[in-house]
C-alpha cells in the first residue's frame, strides 16, 4: 500500500455526530462531518500503541492515520456535562456513497498480557465457542447495501462453513449493483492487502490481541462509474476540487486497546495464523 500523509487536527464541534458505519466494538465513536476523521473513546494502551516510535512505517501504512487526541464535551447518562478524551483517526469510509463494511477480528487469543484470571477464562470460553478458536478469524459486525447491520449473536453463531456464506452475503452487492468482474476485483484486492500485511507483520515484534481488520468497498454504481471514467485530476495544475480521494476498496488494521510493541520477543504467531486462514477463506470466496 502507498504511504499516506497525516494532517493537523481541526475540530468544529458543530460538525461532530454519531458515526453511522460502526459495525462492532465499544459504542461512542463519532465522526467529524466532511473532515474525513472519526473520534473514538480513548484507551491509554491504544494511544500508546499509535504513539509508539518503534512501530515501523510499513505497518503504519495498514493502520488508520493517527491525528492525535483531544477532549470533547459530552454528557453523562444523567445528562450532566462531561469532557471525555478521544483518539482522532482517519475515517476510512469517508467519500464512499454506499460503503459495505465488515469488521473481522484476527487471532485466536483475545485476552491481554495483564488480563485477570476471570477475564482470561471468559475470553477463552468465547474463543472456543466461536470461529476465533477454530480459525483465528471472527466476523464481529457487518453492514452491506440493502441489508440491516447484523447483530452480535448472528456473528457468534457463525461456523467455519457458514462464515463462507456470510462473506458471500458481504460481497454480493458488488456483483448485484456493479458487475461480477468488480466482485472479483474487490475480493482479489483484499487478498492482496491481507497478504501484504502478513508479510509486514512477519518482520514485526508486536502483539495485537483482540484487534480487527476493517474492510470497506464501494457498492454505488454511480460513484464506481464516475471514478472509473474520471481522469487523475480535474484541474490543469493537477489539483482536484473534490474531497473524494477516489478509493473504491479500503482495508485497515484497527482496535489496538490490547496491542503492544515488544522488541526481542518475535512476531505474533497467533495473529499471523489468523491472517493465513483469512487469506485461504477469501481465496475460496474468490472462486465462487
Amino acid at each position: 500500500m502507498p504511504e499516506r500523509e497525516s494532517k493537523r487536527i481541526v475540530l468544529d464541534a458543530s460538525k461532530v455526530r454519531e458515526f453511522d458505519f460502526q459495525v462492532a466494538g465499544h459504542p461512542g465513536v463519532l465522526e467529524v462531518e466532511g473532515d474525513g476523521m472519526i473520534i473514538k473513546p480513548l484507551y491509554q494502551r491504544e494511544l500508546e500503541f499509535y504513539e509508539c516510535p518503534g512501530i515501523p512505517s510499513e505497518l503504519r501504512t495498514f493502520m488508520p492515520l493517527f491525528y492525535g487526541s483531544l477532549e470533547h464535551a459530552g454528557a453523562t447518562s444523567s445528562g450532566s456535562p462531561e469532557k471525555k478524551r478521544y483518539l482522532c483517526l482517519e475515517n476510512i469510509v469517508h467519500g464512499f456513497k454506499e460503503p459495505c463494511v465488515i469488521d473481522i477480528k484476527i487471532g485466536s487469543r483475545l485476552y491481554d498480557i495483564d488480563a485477570t484470571p476471570e477475564k482470561r477464562e471468559r475470553t477463552l470460553k468465547t474463543a472456543n465457542e466461536t470461529t476465533t478458536g477454530k480459525l483465528g478469524v471472527f466476523i464481529t459486525g457487518m453492514r452491506v447495501r440493502g441489508q440491516p447491520a447484523v447483530d452480535r449473536q448472528w456473528c457468534r453463531d457463525l461456523t467455519p462453513t457458514t462464515m463462507l456464506d456470510a462473506l458471500d452475503m458481504y460481497f454480493a452487492p458488488a456483483e448485484q449493483h456493479i458487475s461480477t468482474e468488480y466482485r472479483r476485483q474487490v475480493v482479489g484486492q483484499f487478498i492482496k492487502e491481507v497478504s501484504e500485511l502478513k508479510a509486514v507483520l512477519e518482520q514485526c515484534e508486536t502483539r495485537m490481541y483482540s484487534s480487527s481488520l476493517l474492510l470497506v468497498y464501494e457498492a454505488s454504481k454511480e460513484r464506481y462509474e464516475a471514478l472509473v471514467a474520471k481522469p487523475d485530476a480535474d484541474n490543469e495544475d493537477g489539483s482536484s476540487d473534490s474531497d473524494d480521494d477516489g478509493v473504491l476498496i479500503n482495508m485497515r488494521a484497527i482496535d489496538f486497546a490490547h496491542s503492544h510493541w515488544i522488541p526481542g520477543q518475535g512476531c505474533d504467531d497467533l495473529y499471523l495464523a489468523g491472517l493465513s486462514n483469512l487469506i485461504k477463506i477469501l481465496g475460496t470466496t474468490l472462486q465462487k
